[in-house]
Order: C-alpha cells, then structure tokens, then sequence
C-alpha cells in the first residue's frame, strides 16, 4: 500500500511539475517571437520594405509553426521527446540571437521560419497529454496554451520597456538569454511519464489505438486539422489586422494598442476555461463529443458571432469596441485544450506527437493565408466583408466540428473516458 501510495504521489508531483515546465518554456519561446514586432518599424526603414514584405516575417514564422510541428510530431515518435527538444531549442536559439546582426532580410525571413520550428506547440502538448488522463487532459492543454497568450502579452510589454533603453537589438538578446534560462528550469522539472492508468486497463484495442505510422489513414484527424485550419485563419487573421482595421476608425495608437492587447488577452482565460469544460463533459458524452461540442458552440460560435459584429460596433467608440473585441478573441483560442486533447484522446499518447503535428501541419496554411489575403479582400470591398469573411471561417469549423462529433467512438474508448482511469 505504501509503495502504491508512493507511486501515485510521485506520478501527480510529476505531472504537475511536466505542466509547470511546458508551460514556462512556451509562455518563454512566445515572448521571444513577440518581440519581432518591435523591430518591424526599424526593419522597415533597413531594408526599405514595403508591407506586404513586412508581413512576410509573420507568414514565414507560421510556415515554420505548421511545418515544424509535424516533423517534431515525427521525431517525437522515432527518438523521443528529450532528443527532439534539444534540436528545435538549439536551432530556436540561435535564430533568435543571429536576428539582430544580419544584413539581408531574406536570411531574416530564414531565421524567422526556423524561430516557428521553435514554437514547438505540438512538442509540448505531446508531453502534457501524456501525462494527464483524459478527464483531465483538457484542462491541462488548456493552461498550457493559454501560456501563447501570456507569453506573446509579456513579451511585448517587456520589449517595449527595454526597447527605448537597450535598442530592440539587445532587447533580442535579452530575451532569448531569458529563453536560455527557461530551457535549463525546463530540462530540471520535465521528465518522463509512465504508462496512464486508462490506458494500461483498456488495453487500446485496435479500434480506438492507431500506430504513429498509420495515422494518416485515420478520418477523424483529418477533419480535426480541417477544423483547426479554421481556426488558425480566424485567429491568426484577426490577431495580424485588427489594428491595421482599428487605425481605419481614427482610434489613437494608445487604444488600438489597449483594444489588441485585450483582445490577445482573453486568451488566457479562455483556453483553459475552454479545457475545463470539455472535461466535465467527458464522463456523460465521451471525449470526442465533449471536445466537439465544446469547440462548436462555446468557441466557434462566440468567434463567429464576434468577428461578424465587430465592423458594426467598433464604430460606435473605444469602449464597445474593446467589448467586442474581447469577444472574438475569446471564441477561437478555447478550443486549444479540447482539439488537441482529442489525438490523445482518440488514438492514445504513443501516437499523440505524429498526430498533433499533422494536424497542426494541415491547419498552418490557414494562419499563412488570412493574413495576407483578407487585407487585400478589405482593399477591394471594405472591411465590413473582410470580418464578414473572418467569421465564416469560424462558422465552417463549428460545422466541422459537429460533423466530427457524429463519427462513431470505438465503446471501449468512451468506458475508458468515462471511468476516468488517473495517473495520479
């Protein structure tokens, strides 16, 4: 009794400190890419770039995002997590800090598109689902995401304090040092996880395991990384020209800059908040439909409502616009903790990482294209069918989503769910 006591006392301890580790060295990585848009002005001025090219370094930094998370999904699987880390950080790293001193900006768009390597969001879901049971997992994934928010809101503010004093170069270095500091905490509080309860007592028959080298063969991922494609063009999109849209409404630099934080800091709340209530539904619908539903009707919907009202509303003043905006930027960021709870969820933590990252490869196509692509659409018809079109793509995920959740769940999966087997 005493060792089993033991045991479970250690696994909790440990998948707490995992947590705590995975979401200091994102909300870390996070603040590190933020401070890009400190050095945009300059940038500009340096190479004589015209918008369009300055919007270059956020497409390249997402190309990166998608395409690093399958391929970390990958190596995840073939040499494990520990191995995987130290390549993304280092290569991180050192993009970061060779930012600041190089002369062509298309070595800096290199650099930027290996910094999304290091965004390593499928890397970090990977660990923390392997540790958290599943009437836990979203919860957790939603906490770890929220770090996105927090980070990308931290960083900058502290790069716009250190900026004026240390020049955004320094400020670079600062924070990637910081970074540094983040990697050794990291590497001290994050270690392996056991087997989970659940799944050593279900035993993950075929019908709910599938093999890291069959995923693709698996429907319902795919419709999860056509639904999170949504998703990326929704948030991304609006994170990108919100204020580009704001400034059309003669709002001050102080207020589009209050409204945009506002807007990215809902985030925080509602990631996790989104996590949370998809595992109260567990025990009662299965995880895959409590992470649908969830995703459908507390986030999609709330985005798409937010997005389609925001051309009406941010006219009438600074203080229904930030009301508005905080609405939309609550609705897509809650379904960080279900939807990438759900590859766990379906085809247990072995196949977790290569499953993440394919999804996360499918959607990043949609934070390269809205950013690019709406503002256009905003030059030829106006703003009001840019949101219009923003929303859309929160409402064609609601709808996928629902499709999602009328896909039939393996019986064994949804007992295993329900009886809550604990690594604790």
């Amino acid at each position: 009794m005493n060792t089993l006591q033991s045991t479970q006392s250690g696994n909790r301890a440990g998948k707490y400190a995992a947590l705590t580790g995975c979401t200091l060295m994102l909300s870390l990585v996070y603040m590190s890419l933020t401070s890009w848009s400190v050095a945009v002005n300059e940038l500009a001025l340096a190479f004589g770039l015209t918008p369009a090219w300055i919007q270059m370094g956020s497409a390249a930094l997402i190309a990166g995002y998608a395409i690093g998370g399958f391929f970390q999904g990958r190596w995840i699987a073939s040499m494990g997590w520990k191995k995987t880390f130290a390549i993304v950080i280092t290569a991180f790293l050192i993009a970061s800090a060779l930012i600041p001193v190089v002369q062509n900006y298309y070595l800096i768009l290199v650099f930027r598109f290996i910094q999304g390597w290091g965004c390593m969001v499928a890397l970090m879901c990977t660990i923390v689902t392997s540790w958290f049971p599943t009437r836990e997992r979203g919860f957790a994934v939603g906490i770890l995401l929220g770090a996105i928010g927090l980070g990308a809101a931290l960083g900058g503010y502290v790069a716009g304090l250190l900026t004026p004093l240390l020049g955004w170069q320094n400020t670079f270095w600062c924070i990637t040092g910081l970074t540094l500091a983040g990697v050794v905490i990291f590497l001290l509080l994050v270690k392996e996880a056991p087997p989970l309860e659940e799944e050593k007592s279900a035993a993950l028959d075929k019908a709910t395991s599938v093999s890291s080298s069959n995923i693709y063969a698996e429907p319902r991922l795919w419709l999860l990384g056509i639904a999170t494609f949504c998703c990326f063009f929704n948030c991304y999109g609006m994170y990108s020209y919100l204020a580009q849209y704001l400034y059309t409404l003669n709002f001050s630099a102080g207020e589009v800059g209050t409204i945009v934080m506002l807007n990215g800091m809902i985030a925080v709340v509602s990631t996790p908040f989104g996590g949370w209530i998809s595992d109260r539904l567990v025990a009662s619908k299965g995880p895959l439909k409590a992470r649908t539903f969830t995703n459908a009707w507390l986030a999609l919907g709330v985005a798409a409502v937010g997005c389609a009202l925001i051309p009406h509303l941010s006219p009438l003043g600074f203080g229904m616009a930030v009301i508005i905006a905080m609405v939309a930027g609550w609705g897509t960021p809650a379904t960080n903790g279900p939807g990438l709870s759900l590859p766990s969820d379906l085809l247990g933590s072995a196949a977790s990482g290569p499953a993440i990252g394919l999804v996360i490869l499918i959607a990043g196509a949609g934070g390269i294209i809205a950013p690019v692509w709406v503002p256009m659409l905003a030059q030829e018809y106006g703003w009001s069918m840019a949101w219009y079109v923003t929303a859309a793509s929160a409402l064609v995920g609601l709808i996928v989503n629902l499709i999602l959740g009328a896909s039939k769940t393996a019986p064994s999966a949804k007992h295993s769910a329900a009886t809550g087997g604990r690594n604790a």
